[in-house]
């Protein structure tokens, strides 16, 4: 049964690499297709970057199809970390870059991973201890602009979509805890090297609350999603997003195949709410060559 679970696999992964290619994977109907069939064929675990890690039931990342995820951001932030950095993980999910991050800054480092879902946070605790990193700090909570109460709304086909805003799409909700980050790193005396962000539009109110947080930390490095379609549904327009790193002193870089300095006007052409689009930007104060 499980050598037929692998054929199986097998015979899967090389077909979805060219249907979620095409586009056809965002037409209604086919992520719960998909994740029915993946959770009768995907294995418990897979390893990958020297750790083990447990999926979740659907595997959202797609980890046990594709063999990595998000491979050039994965190897960019490898470059940009170093032994003995912190680093902050917002929207840990079950953990695929706390890993990764976890090894990058070894023991005389530190990760504090964020993530209020406790179907995922459930997740990324196990993936800590099964790889036996002390050098993680687990805070079931989201980050938002306030400290607090909110409502996470989560999507049961899609594990990496949980929301912190009412997105009108019929989604069942839960009560969670939120954190306002210059309050979690108040006392805090030790610097923040690098910090990954990606909570599905909800991004602008993490960054305000952290607003002091970067202001101590002049060399601070920030990778952030950019989804004009999620920050609109939060309030915010993409622009305004931009905007706050500006003003914060941060130079902005697209991560794509390489990497290149954000042009305002044509980026705001090119993802847009209407395309439903994203990227990822690499946010620093200093200015690559």
């Amino acid at each position: 049964m499980v050598k037929l679970s692998k054929i199986m696999l097998s015979i899967y992964r090389n077909g979805a690499k060219i249907v979620w290619g095409s586009g056809v994977g965002r037409l209604p109907g086919v992520r719960p297709l998909n994740n029915f069939i993946i959770s009768h064929i995907k294995p418990d675990f897979v390893e990958l970057e020297g750790n083990k890690l447990f999926l979740d039931a659907n595997d959202t990342l797609g980890l046990s199809i594709f063999g990595t995820h998000e491979k050039t951001e994965t190897e960019f932030a490898k470059k940009q970390i170093k032994k003995g950095d912190v680093v902050l993980d917002i929207g840990a999910n079950i953990g695929y870059y706390t890993l990764i991050f976890a090894r990058a800054v070894g023991n005389k480092g530190k990760v504090f991973a964020f993530e209020p879902d406790p179907e995922n946070f459930a997740l990324l605790e196990k993936n800590v201890k099964i790889n036996r990193y002390a050098n993680v700090v687990l805070v079931k909570k989201a980050v938002s602009s306030k400290t607090g109460k909110l409502k996470l709304y989560a999507d049961k086909n899609n594990k990496t979509d949980g929301r912190i805003y009412d997105s009108h799409d019929n989604r069942s909700s839960i009560d969670i805890d939120a954190v306002r980050l210059d309050d979690y790193f108040a006392n805090y005396k030790g610097n923040v090297d690098f910090i990954k962000l990606d909570i599905q539009g909800a991004e602008w109110a993490a960054v305000t609350g952290m607003a002091r947080l970067l202001k101590r930390n002049k060399k601070v490095k920030i990778i952030t999603e950019f989804w004009p379609a999620g920050l609109k549904r939060f309030g915010v327009e993409p622009g305004d997003y931009l905007k706050l790193f500006v003003k914060n002193g941060f130079r902005l870089y697209e991560l794509k195949e390489g990497i290149e300095a954000v042009n305002f006007l044509r980026l705001l052409e090119k993802y847009t709410p209407e395309k439903q689009n994203y990227t990822n930007l690499f946010c620093t104060r200093e200015r690559l060559a």
